[in-house]
């Protein structure tokens, strides 16, 4: 068998495994593979911040109430915890063995419901050009004027870069991909705060995920990296 027919029957074989569609994303194989690399170089870090905001979170809310999850009243905790009885129905779960079930996504619901942005994360100097050369620092008003993002804006803003990072991570989604337009570049992972688009470049993934790992201790971005 030629190597150039030989080729060919292991690329075919691999489309099947991996599917065209998904294969569409990339290049080449070889790209896809190096785009699994880079989730499994970031997972560490992604996965420590996800803890650390929970516990936080946890942190905040059990000043109040220790047991709020399961003492809540918003609809959309109700909906989760009942996912979770449903899956374990012959356990009897603590509070931090609800807390570790609750998905990112009612974990940061809940930091922006109970308005504890300015309490879990310190985002003041943190600057968007640093993970694209098309973010900005600011928006525009409606008469047209500057105005800085605040803190809060700037950790909703991160918190949801964060999830959509992490939900096409675990989907094994192509996040090294880019959008084109006019001649021009943009980051895919992108979210948007008072009609300003934010993105992080995929060369700056894992800087932005070190930076938010030293807001909360700089010991972890070491950690991480082991």
């Amino acid at each position: 068998m030629g190597q150039h027919l030989e080729s060919l029957l292991v690329d075919a074989t691999l489309t099947i495994l991996l599917s065209k569609e998904r294969l569409q994303s990339y290049s080449s194989i070889q790209e896809h593979f190096e785009n699994l690399q880079l989730i499994a170089n970031i997972t560490p870090k992604l996965a420590t911040i996800e803890i650390a905001l929970r516990n936080l979170l946890d942190h905040e809310l059990s000043k109040i109430d220790s047991n709020w999850i399961e003492n809540s009243t918003n609809k959309q905790m109700q909906k989760e915890l009942d996912k979770i009885k449903n899956k374990e129905k012959y356990a009897i779960l603590t509070h931090h063995q609800y807390l570790s079930r609750l998905t990112l996504g009612i974990v940061i619901k809940t930091i922006r419901d109970t308005k504890l942005q300015n309490s879990i994360m310190d985002l003041k100097d943190m600057r968007f050009k640093k993970y694209d050369i098309s973010n900005r620092d600011y928006f525009y008003l409606s008469n047209n004027k500057r105005s800085l993002f605040n803190n809060i804006n700037k950790v909703d803003i991160v918190l949801s870069l964060l999830h959509n990072l992490r939900n096409r991570c675990y989907h094994w989604e192509n996040i090294k991909k880019m959008r084109h337009k006019n001649n021009m570049t943009f980051p895919r992972l992108t979210t948007t705060m008072n009609n300003t688009f934010i993105g992080i470049h995929p060369n700056k993934i894992e800087t932005f995920l070190e930076d938010l790992l030293r807001h909360f201790d700089d010991r972890l971005v070491k950690y991480c990296s082991n």
